[in-house]
């Protein structure tokens, strides 16, 4: 059964970045200023003082609610390299643009900022199609959230977790449902696009691997909330999963819990924000949320530098411990890597293959496992942390054990 409803200043930012480049790909002169590490580049958006970035993401339309605070992120780790003094005596200073999470304007957006003379790019979710082919004749490195299937068509742009990979998946979700209990499942969908379409067929694989039934509801119409709480009590669903906005996962789950449905397990990929907690903390109880990296609950020395870096480079952002703002700064985070592996004197070229070439990346203990760029390209992410919301909706809770892996499903 189908149930449908309809739902739904540019500027630039100058940051002082640190730590001495390493020994590169390229050589140049050094500028022979005293005490100035930088050297004089002829690369695009590279000077003998600072690396131009563009930024591009939805901070407007459908798609900001899962990226409201990248931006901020971003500035909290290019704050703390410029702090240090800069990636080879540079300091990385950025133009953005709103893409509005759509591809059309990405593509056009794109095109602004390459005109403005950037070495690089770090992009948001969700509309990076619309400018991965003209960035890739470019030549333009791109680092961000793999969100799309284009990420794995082009080796110019890196992330540390893939969303969607065109073929396979990986038995992670399937393992952790059927530990639950879970038998018969419905993936909610609040989006309609391919990407979304594309996670579905992974998890739905899983799933299946796991001897799960799987019905697939794209609730791009969805107003009768009661009306499909029926329909999963009277077909038995016990799992609800997909990629769920949290508004509409908890009307659904409010109303499942009017009509009596028993649900064994509701398993997300976002949600984890504790101002959500605040709003609709109450009917998220036992949702589990898996991660690409460890969440703050574990207060490893990781989340202690990322918050300390937030407060004095991103105070605006409260509270500080948002999952989108990990995203824009593992973005940067991979930018600055491979402005590293790039040598004194980047060039396009050398930042990209210096990227790849590391092997075992975990963003300094972000990450719930060593992932290795060389390789990773187009895969299905295998591990995740994995939190649940507690019973009184207040806090998360990782669960034992957090880090989870699975298997690849070819």
């Amino acid at each position: 059964m189908l149930f449908t409803g309809r739902r739904s200043s540019p500027r630039s930012v100058a940051l002082s970045i640190s730590l001495a480049g390493l020994i590169g790909l390229v050589a140049c002169a050094d500028s022979g200023e005293s005490g100035h590490v930088g050297a004089a580049c002829e690369t695009p958006g590279v000077t003998d003082t600072e690396v131009k970035a563009g930024l591009l993401f939805a901070d407007t339309g459908g798609a900001s609610f899962i990226v409201g605070a990248f931006r901020a992120g971003v500035d909290a780790r290019f704050g703390i390299e410029n702090a240090a003094g800069g990636v080879s005596g540079r300091k990385i200073v950025y133009s953005w643009r709103d893409d509005g999470g759509d591809p059309e304007v990405n593509g056009v957006k794109a095109r602004e900022l390459v005109s403005e003379e950037i070495f690089g790019m770090i992009e948001g979710i969700n509309a990076a199609a619309g400018s991965a082919q003209y960035l890739a004749d470019q030549k333009i490195p791109v680092t961000g959230v793999a969100a799309e299937t284009a990420w794995a068509a082009y080796d110019n742009m890196v992330s540390w977790r893939y969303y969607t990979a065109s073929t396979g998946s990986s038995t992670v979700w399937g393992n952790f449902i059927r530990s639950q209990g879970g038998a018969r499942a419905v993936l909610l969908s609040g989006v309609a696009n391919d990407a979304v379409r594309n996670y579905n067929r992974q998890l739905t694989e899983s799933l299946q691997a796991e001897g799960i039934s799987v019905d697939i509801i794209e609730a791009t119409d969805l107003t009768d909330f009661v009306a499909l709480a029926e329909w999963l009590k009277a077909e038995r669903i016990d799992t609800v999963t997909g990629a769920t906005p949290p508004d509409l996962l908890a009307q659904m789950l409010s109303a499942a819990q009017v009509v009596g449905v028993n649900l064994k397990s509701i398993l997300v990929p976002f949600g984890y924000d504790p101002t959500l907690l605040n709003q609709v903390g109450s009917l998220l109880a036992t949702t589990v949320i898996y991660l690409s990296f460890i969440p703050f609950e574990v207060q490893s020395p990781a989340h202690t530098r990322f918050l300390n870096a937030m407060t004095a480079y991103a105070p605006e952002f409260q509270p500080p411990a948002q999952e989108s703002a990990v995203y824009g700064w593992l973005s940067a985070d991979l930018f600055v890597r491979g402005l590293r592996a790039a040598g004194p004197c980047p060039t396009r070229q050398s930042f990209i293959q210096g990227l790849r070439a590391i092997h075992n990346y975990d963003a300094d203990g972000l990450l719930p496992g060593p992932v290795d760029l060389a390789t990773n390209r187009g895969m299905s992410s295998n591990c995740f942390a994995f939190v649940r919301v507690s019973d009184d909706g207040r806090r998360f809770v990782p669960l034992q054990p957090m880090a989870r892996c699975g298997n690849p499903i070819s």
